[in-house]
């Protein structure tokens, strides 16, 4: 979450750029830049700590992450009138042809083999020995429940008056108008029968 949507100052593109800086923080270091032991921690530590790089990752990303991540929504890389020009011009990025990317020319220089939708094998094996854990839904809660206490009965509207009857003046006009209500519960349209 970016440090002006913590402090609820309102955001815009800004907030998604500083959003696209954490996610590339997180594939390239396997980690996120701000840990605490809590939400609140967390925040405190994107609206007030300086982000810390890893010595390994090259200058050039550095440079990237500290101007997507930076802490003034303003001065963030991409919040300027180029947009997203500004990152796709970013140093690092140099290498990449964005439109044979856009077009899907670009051959992968990794792909992975999967056999099958239940396929492993490209998962650590600390990760699919790990016994998995169900985490049961609590069983939804009979419809009945949601009356208790209540009294209200609605009164049988077969032992009102045909007279006062909304329904039997609906079928005032009708050739085969019911002579009382009981007959409206067993054929709902007599109108609709062919004389």
């Amino acid at each position: 979450m970016a440090p002006e949507i913590i402090q609820g100052r309102g955001h815009d593109k800004a907030a998604d750029w500083w959003s696209v800086g954490i996610l590339l923080f997180e594939m390239l270091t396997g980690k996120p830049p701000f840990v605490g032991g809590n939400r609140d921690k967390v925040q405190q530590k994107i609206v007030k700590e300086k982000i810390k790089l890893p010595t390994f990752l090259s200058s050039e990303v550095h440079s990237l992450l500290k101007g997507l991540l930076h802490k003034e929504a303003g001065r963030r890389l991409g919040s300027a009138p180029g947009g997203s020009d500004e990152i796709k011009n970013h140093k690092w990025f140099k290498s990449v042809n964005w439109k044979r990317l856009e077009a899907r020319q670009i051959q992968l220089s990794f792909r992975p083999n999967v056999a099958g939708k239940t396929c492993i094998a490209n998962f650590d094996e600390c990760w699919t020995s790990m016994p998995v854990l169900d985490s049961p839904v609590a069983s939804p809660v009979a419809a009945e429940s949601n009356f208790v206490g209540f009294s209200y009965v609605r009164p049988a509207p077969f032992l009102q008056k045909p007279e006062s009857s909304r329904l039997m003046r609906y079928f005032s006009d009708c050739k085969m108008a019911p002579r009382n209500l009981e007959d409206i519960y067993l054929d709902p349209f007599p109108c609709t029968r062919i004389a």
